[in-house]
Parts: structure tokens; sequence; C-alpha cells
């Protein structure tokens, strides 16, 4: 498991949930498991929070005719739920597979089960598993008052390959809390607002909250995908329900402009994912309820709709440097081409002032004037990677001054020293040849309004971080 992975893990934890037992690898569907315990041992087993494991539903299975169900292991007939988990692409690229563990009624007995992958799409930046359940569950057999007060605990998670569990508690923030299955649905909803797809430099993300506010995230560009999160507390008004089944539904209508491509999607059960068109320059959306029964309602902003204007790439960005220095009478003055690349060694730690990234972006009627919300019209960020990672991690840049008639960006590098105080590097160093030290290399780019700022096409600058190989501190946290 990579270092970056097991940093984030532990970062979630407040008070963990953590399970007793050991799990057979080869079991496909369920065995017995220890109850949950709150504030065991945390740094075996951690709640995950940063929607690296989350589940999106679960429900008995309807095959059209009747609810399905099994033969058990004790011979007697039980219903079949059946769910769906989806985890982070990270999680994936590790080799997790998410499980769930579950006690039913008065049983004291946790089961697991093991989720298998599926072909349906996922919601984009997760990949998509489902797992059943049907062992110890209630069953045709039962009587009315049994079905109705049937109650089951869920807590899906993913066993990490040094024997912890990380917990989904995405949607249950009380780390004392599971999913719980009980009448009359007998089911865990869908909750569109949960774990939506990440926002970035080609995906804008707009939540509609129930307080009828809204919000974006990421960056709206043309040619690149935007997710709608909405809240269906907005639109209540319109329900109906059969089987269990929803026979109603919250639709977004979403129209760009100047071609007019019109779009409808459902955002009842979770976010949607729309493709931006490349010509797009601005585009506006609605939403509408209905129900089988006729009913119908709308939120369109009061009749003008919800419009927002696509981000497009400056007009040049430029003067990209790095200045390493132990004094200089402005903070990005003096620097180096970042094509050159730099070196943050010993002395740079310990000694330099001045440690910055800096860069001018210009674009004629934005960075030429006086604007307050400046930051909102340029979404400036980084990306970087340390040797050995395949992932790009993200990271916003501030605008720090206006410099003739354009925006100067800066970052300090001390924040992502690998070697910083108290800090486990990422990834393992490797030795510098001939001398008492070690390195690890970073490589990155920037991203201005959804367009690339490279050294040049697909390529990355770079840095190396130097610090010396003997180090107590590392030694004793850092494995």
């Amino acid at each position: 498991m990579s270092r970056a992975f097991v940093g984030r893990m532990r970062r979630l934890l407040v008070i963990p949930l953590v399970l007793l037992g050991c799990v057979d690898p080869t079991e496909s569907e369920s065995s017995d498991k220890a109850a949950p315990l709150v504030g065991v041992d945390n740094t075996v087993d951690a709640a995950d929070r940063n929607c690296h494991v989350v589940l999106r539903e679960m429900k008995r299975n309807w095959t059209g005719f009747s609810w399905e169900s099994v033969v058990t292991s004790t011979g007697s007939a039980a219903y079949v739920w059946q769910g769906t988990i989806e985890i982070s692409n990270e999680a994936q690229a590790e080799g997790l597979v998410p499980r769930v563990i579950y006690q039913a009624g008065s049983d004291p007995t946790w089961r697991e089960a093991i989720a298998q992958p599926i072909t349906q799409a996922p919601t984009p930046g997760y990949v998509r598993y489902t797992v059943r359940i049907s062992e110890g569950l209630l069953g045709p057999g039962m009587s009315a008052a049994a079905h109705q007060n049937h109650r089951i605990q869920l807590a899906p998670f993913l066993k990490m390959a040094g024997g912890g569990r990380l917990f989904d508690h995405n949607r249950n923030p009380n780390d004392f809390d599971n999913y719980l299955i009980s009448g009359p649905d007998h089911a865990i909803g869908s909750a569109p607002n949960a774990c939506t797809p990440p926002a970035g430099p080609q995906r804008a993300k707009l939540t509609f909250a129930a307080d009828f506010t809204h919000q974006r995230e990421g960056v709206l560009v043309p040619g690149g995908e935007l997710v709608i999160a909405y809240d269906t507390a907005r639109l209540p008004t319109c329900r109906h329900w059969r089987n269990g089944y929803a026979l109603w539904e919250l639709t977004a209508h979403v129209r760009f402009e100047p071609g007019l491509e019109y779009h409808t999607v459902s955002v009842r059960d979770m976010a949607a994912t729309i493709a931006v068109p490349p010509t797009a320059r601005s585009m506006q959306v609605w939403f509408e309820n209905t129900s089988a029964s006729g009913c119908q309602r709308w939120d369109s902003n009061n009749g003008a709709n919800y419009r927002f204007a696509m981000a497009l790439p400056p007009q040049w960005v430029g003067n990209v440097q790095n200045l390493i220095t132990r004094g200089a009478s402005d903070p990005c003055d003096g620097g180096g081409p970042a094509s050159q690349g730099f070196a943050f060694d010993t002395w740079t730690r310990q000694r330099a002032a001045y440690t910055n990234l800096c860069f001018q972006i210009y674009e004629p009627g934005m960075t030429d004037l006086d604007d307050p919300d400046l930051w909102q019209k340029l979404d400036v960020t980084v990306k970087w990677r340390y040797a050995g990672q395949q992932a790009w991690q993200s990271r916003y840049v501030g605008f720090d001054r206006r410099v003739g008639n354009n925006a100067r960006y800066l970052m300090s590098w001390r924040d992502h020293d690998p070697f910083r105080t108290y800090h486990c590097p990422e990834v393992a160093p490797t030795p510098v040849p001939g001398g008492p030290y070690v390195q690890v290399a970073l490589e990155y780019y920037l991203i201005v309004n959804g367009g690339e700022v490279r050294p040049q096409p697909g390529a990355a600058f770079s840095a190396m971080f130097v610090d010396y190989a003997n180090d107590s501190w590392r030694a004793s946290n850092c494995q």
C-alpha cells in the first residue's frame, strides 16, 4: 500500500470504528465476525470520511414477480439483499476490494460478505461493486410482525494489506453509527450528495443544497465534464412508491449555449455527469420533480434558471520561475526559470527565507483591472507527484498581486517538502551516490482555467528534494 493512501487514512481518524476477528480470504458470501467496537486501536482500523469506500444503496432484490430468496446453510429460506458499493480509483489501484459485515435481529453474530466487481457504469472517479447478503436474514416464512421488526446493521469496509480495515463513514459521520436496514421498506436508499465525482481542472461540480443555495467546485470548461449534485429535499412534494420502488423522478434540464445542446438527466439517486460541448460558452440548468400520480413541481430560480459561464484559458501564462534564496527584495524577483528545475536541499530547508514558485497570467479585461473577485474567475492549480507515484495530486495556487497588467500567483515549496519536520516521505527516498544523503524527485505542471502549462506538451517541470540519510525521527516513525 502506498504511503500516500495510508497518510490520508490516518488524517481521517477521530474515534475510529474497530472490529475484532480474522477472515478467510477465500470466503465468497459470509462468515461469522465479531461485533464492531469503538476505540480499540486507531492504528489498525479507521473511519473513512474521504470517499475511498461508500455504500450507494442496499435493498431486497425484487425479481419482477417476488422478492428473491435462497436456502441458507441452516436449511431455511431467506431473502436476498443486494447493494452497490463504490471505491475510489486510488483504492482500486491499491488492489483493495470492498466487503461488508452485518448483524440481524437478536442474533449477535456478525457475518461478512465480499463484494464483486460489476460492469455497470460507476460514478466518475470510482469503481463499482455489488454485494449480496442472505445468511441469517428474514425469509418468506416469517410473520408480518417479524418482517416489521427485522433490523439489520451493516458496515462496509476495505480490508487493507496490512490487516487494518477502512470503514465507510461517508454517510454516517458518527463513529458509533452503522447503516441500519429496517421496516417498512427494508432498504438503504441512495444519497445523491454523498461522495460525488471529484471536481478538478476539467470537471466542475455544481451542488444544489437543501437550503436553496448552490455552489461550484472545480472548473467548468468547454470539452470538460459537469457534475450536478442535487439534494432531493429542495423538491419534496412529488413522491409515489410501489413494492419498495420509487415511481417518482427528479430531472435536471441542462442547456448549453450558444449551440443550444440540451440534456435531461436524473438526479434522484446520485449525482449526474454530463459532457460539456467543446463549443459551449455558458449553460443553464433547471429541475423538475414528477411522479406517477401526475404531480409536477419545478426548481428554476423563479423562472430565470440557474446560469453559469464557462472558464476559458487565459491569453497568456508565463514567467514560471522558482526563487530559492535567503533574502530578496521581492518574494518572486530573481528566480530561475522553472524549465531548469531546482534543488531543495539541507541548506534550503534550514536557511532559505523564500522557496517560492511564481508565475504570471494575462487576460484582457480581467487581470489588467483591480478586481477583488479575480480569484473566482481564474481557477489556478498545481498538479504534482513524487517519483514512482502514478496519481497526480492537486493544490490551488493563491493570487499574490497584480504586476502591471498581469496577475501574479505564488506558492511555497515547503509544504511539498517530503523531508519536512515530523513528516514521513510519501515514497521511499533513494540514496545520493557518494554522500550521506537521500533524495526524492518531484514533477509538476500548472492548470489555469483548464489549460495546461508545461515545459513542452506532455512533459512536466522537475524538482529534487535532498536530506541527510540518517534521521532519528524518520527511523523511529516511518516504515
